[in-house]
């Protein structure tokens, strides 16, 4: 995305809210012996990390002392800043969320955007006509159009991979729990015809996960793409 900046190398400082580790159980600042903690965000968080380190080749660093560490922190929302910031880095969850949503969130933090926003998005989705006249006419003046100037214009890129409808930085079609009051926001988007080769192309990757994580939005796992824009994007060196 225009304007986001790299982790220099693929270090990337972090630290916790103490409550967050108070609450996994964990014995120390960082994420060591995360696997033993108890279930909830900071383990999440740690599992997050670990599964980027793994596909992608950054790395996480404990470090409270520097103004860019991303503060990891219970929120009544999940998000993630995007890339690197002189400082204000931060990984927010909230409590019941999936650990899908998390991963999806450390990608924002190392500097991917939302696939649907890329700028050749024409050639590969089409919006529903509803979420089209919104995006035309709407201001930050309500909920609902402060979500849609936020999470759907197109965006420019500084780097970026062929369209990967496999991509965790994907959305779904059905954004019904965005909007439940709004029964248009079960179906936001469908494939073009190059979409859906893309989608044929990519889908064989999760082959061995759950029929759910070959769809478009699936947030099972880092696609190749994610993880090759990661590491190229971060300078992350073999």
């Amino acid at each position: 995305m225009d304007g986001v900046r790299p982790w220099s190398g693929g270090a990337v400082p972090y630290h916790f809210e103490p409550a967050l580790l108070q609450q996994a159980g964990a014995k120390g600042a960082d994420c060591r012996e995360w696997s033993r903690w108890r279930a909830g965000p900071a383990k999440q968080a740690c599992q997050a990390m670990a599964e980027w380190t793994r596909v992608s080749g950054v790395r996480f660093v404990p470090d409270a002392k520097r103004l860019d560490s991303v503060s990891i922190v219970r929120g009544a929302a999940t998000t993630g800043t995007i890339g690197r910031l002189p400082a204000g880095n931060r990984v927010t969850i909230e409590p019941g969320v999936t650990y899908g949503s998390v991963l999806h969130e450390f990608g924002h933090v190392l500097g991917l955007m939302h696939e649907h926003q890329r700028p050749d998005r024409d050639d590969y989705l089409r919006f529903e006509p509803f979420l089209t006249a919104l995006l035309q006419r709407c201001t930050f003046l309500t909920e609902v159009c402060r979500d849609v100037r936020l999470a759907f214009p197109k965006v420019g890129v500084r780097a970026k991979t062929d369209y990967d409808p496999c991509s965790l930085m994907h959305y779904l079609a059905n954004q019904a729990p965005r909007h439940p009051q709004d029964k248009r926001w079960a179906r936001i988007f469908s494939l073009t015809d190059k979409g859906q080769a893309r989608l044929k192309t990519c889908q064989g990757q999760f082959a061995a996960l759950p029929a759910r994580c070959r769809k478009v939005g699936q947030k099972c796992a880092v696609s190749k793409l994610d993880a090759e824009l990661v590491r190229r994007f971060n300078g992350v060196v073999d």
